[in-house]
C-alpha cells in the first residue's frame, strides 16, 4: 500500500442525512415567507437537525494503514486492530422492515467480533480492506 488511507463520511451519507433532515427547514422557511412573520425557536431547532446531523457524521472515521486499521463510530466506540489479529471480515445482509441492512463483522482470531459499519464510507473503502484482509461474503 502507498501509505495510510483515512476514510471519512461519503458526501452522498451528508446528502442523505442531512436532506431528509433540512425539510422542516425547508416547511418553516416556506411558512415564515408566507405568512411574513418568523418564528426564530422554530427556525432554530429546524436548521439545528441538520447542522447536528452533520457534526455527528464528521465524527465517522476509519484509517487503513501497513499495519491494520482504525475505527470510529457515530456513539464513540473506537478500535484499532493489527492484520496480524484479523481472520477475516464478514459480510451478511440482514432484512430490516421493508428493506435489507448490510452488516460487516471483523472476525478476530481470539474470537473476538467487532462491528464496522462501512455504509457511510465511499464503496472503495471495503474493497481496500478486502486486499487487506480476508473478506468473506
Amino acid at each position: 500500500m502507498s501509505g495510510p488511507r483515512t476514510f471519512r463520511t461519503s458526501p452522498g451519507s451528508y446528502a442523505a442525512l442531512c436532506g431528509v433532515l433540512s425539510v422542516p427547514l425547508v416547511i418553516w422557511s416556506g411558512v415564515a415567507l408566507s405568512h411574513g412573520t418568523l418564528d426564530l425557536a422554530a427556525l432554530l431547532l429546524s436548521s439545528g437537525l441538520p447542522a447536528t446531523a452533520a457534526i455527528w457524521l464528521a465524527y465517522f472515521r476509519l484509517r487503513i494503514d501497513d499495519s491494520g486499521i482504525e475505527y470510529r463510530d457515530l456513539l464513540g466506540r473506537s478500535f484499532s486492530v493489527a492484520y496480524s489479529e484479523v481472520d477475516s471480515l464478514k459480510s451478511r445482509t440482514i432484512s430490516a422492515g421493508r428493506g435489507f441492512v448490510h452488516e460487516w463483522v471483523l472476525q478476530l482470531h481470539d474470537g473476538r467480533r467487532l462491528r464496522i459499519n462501512l455504509k457511510p464510507f465511499p464503496r472503495e473503502t471495503y474493497w481496500l480492506l478486502c486486499q487487506r484482509i480476508r473478506c468473506e461474503a
